[in-house]
C-alpha cells in the first residue's frame, strides 16, 4: 500500500509537469512549478582521538515542490513534501532521523476582488518506513509505521491571498481522519484512535497560514501553520501543526538546509518517564540542519 500511495502522488506531479508548458495564445502561463531537492552525506571517523566522540555517519534527502495554476478567477495549488533521513553511530544500525510524506491540494474559485476564493482541500501526511523507540538495553518497540499514522483532512471555507506568495485559509467544515493500520499499534489507541479501532474520524473548523517566497535570489523560505479544533470532542483543545523550511544555495549545486516541524495534539500521549511509562501529552519538535547537494527547478 506504501508503494501505492507514493506511485499516486509521484504520478500526479508527473502527469503536472507534462502540463506545466501549457500556455495561452498571448503567451501568458498558467502554470508555476517549483521544485528544491537535496541530498547530503556526513562521516565522522576517530581512532584513538584523545578528545572522545563516535564514529558517525549520516545521510538524508528533502524535495519540496509546488505546483500551482492560475488562469482568471480559477486558482488550483499543489505542494508535496517528502524527506528521509538515516544516522548510524559506532556499531549500532542504521536508524532514521527524518520521515516525511504530505502532498496538500486546494482548488479555489474567485469570489471577490482576484483575492478571497471559496476553495476545497484536501491534505494526505505520513512516513515511508518503520519508526522505533530504542531503549538503554538495546531493545525497540515499533511505535510508527506507513499509514500508522496517516493523516486526511478534507474542508470546504475561504482562501484570502493578498499576495501570490502568503495565503491564509479558513474553513468552518472540515473533516479529519486518522489511520492506524497496525494492530499492536491500534490496540492500545495510538495517536487518538479508540482502543482496538484503526480509523478516527473528526469534524470540526481548521486554519491554515502558509507563506512560500525566494527571498533574495538564492535564499527561499517555505512555512506553514495550520490549526484544528474537533467540535465533537474537547473543542477548546487545538491541534497544531507547525513547518518551516529554509533553503539557501552557496554555490551552484551546494547548498545549507534548516527545518523545523512542531506538533501538538491533543490526543497523542507521549512517554514522559521510561521507568513507570507514564504518558502525558506534549510539543514535538523536530529539528533538521543539512549541507548537501542541491537541484532547483
Amino acid at each position: 500500500m506504501r508503494k501505492f500511495f507514493i506511485f499516486c502522488i509521484l504520478g500526479i506531479f508527473s502527469i503536472f509537469n507534462l502540463f506545466a508548458q501549457e500556455k495561452s495564445q498571448d503567451s501568458t502561463k498558467y502554470w508555476d512549478f517549483g521544485l528544491i531537492s537535496t541530498f547530503s552525506y556526513n562521516q565522522t571517523t576517530l581512532k584513538y582521538w584523545t578528545a572522545g566522540g563516535d564514529n558517525t555517519v549520516m545521510i538524508a534527502g528533502l524535495l519540496n515542490s509546488h505546483l500551482n495554476y492560475k488562469k482568471d478567477n480559477v486558482l488550483w495549488n499543489n505542494t508535496l513534501d517528502l524527506a528521509y533521513g538515516l544516522q548510524k553511530i559506532e556499531n549500532t544500525p542504521f536508524r532514521k532521523n527524518n520521515d516525511k510524506i504530505l502532498f496538500s491540494s486546494k482548488f479555489g474559485y474567485n469570489i471577490a476582488r482576484k483575492k478571497l476564493y471559496i476553495s476545497t482541500l484536501f491534505s494526505f501526511q505520513s512516513q515511508f518506513t518503520k519508526g522505533f523507540e530504542y531503549k538503554d538495553n538495546g531493545d525497540s518497540s515499533l511505535i510508527s509505521q506507513f499509514m500508522a499514522p496517516a493523516y486526511l483532512i478534507y474542508s470546504l471555507g475561504l482562501d484570502y491571498k493578498p499576495k501570490d506568495f502568503v495565503s491564509l485559509y479558513v474553513s468552518p467544515l472540515t473533516g479529519k481522519t486518522t489511520i492506524v493500520k497496525n494492530d499492536s499499534l491500534a490496540s492500545i489507541g495510538a495517536f487518538g484512535v479508540d482502543t482496538g479501532k484503526t480509523v478516527r474520524y473528526e469534524f470540526g473548523s481548521y486554519l491554515k497560514l502558509a507563506f512560500d517566497k525566494d527571498i533574495t535570489k538564492n535564499i527561499a523560505i517555505t512555512s506553514d501553520i495550520t490549526l484544528f479544533s474537533n467540535y465533537l470532542h474537547n473543542p477548546q483543545n487545538i491541534d497544531v501543526n507547525f513547518n518551516f523550511l529554509l533553503s539557501a544555495k552557496l554555490t551552484k549545486y551546494l547548498s545549507v538546509n534548516f527545518s523545523n516541524q512542531m506538533i501538538y495534539d491533543d490526543d497523542i500521549l507521549i512517554v514522559v518517564d521510561a521507568d513507570t511509562g507514564r504518558k502525558g501529552k506534549r510539543l514535538q519538535m523536530k529539528n533538521v540542519l543539512g549541507l548537501g547537494f542541491v537541484f532547483k527547478w
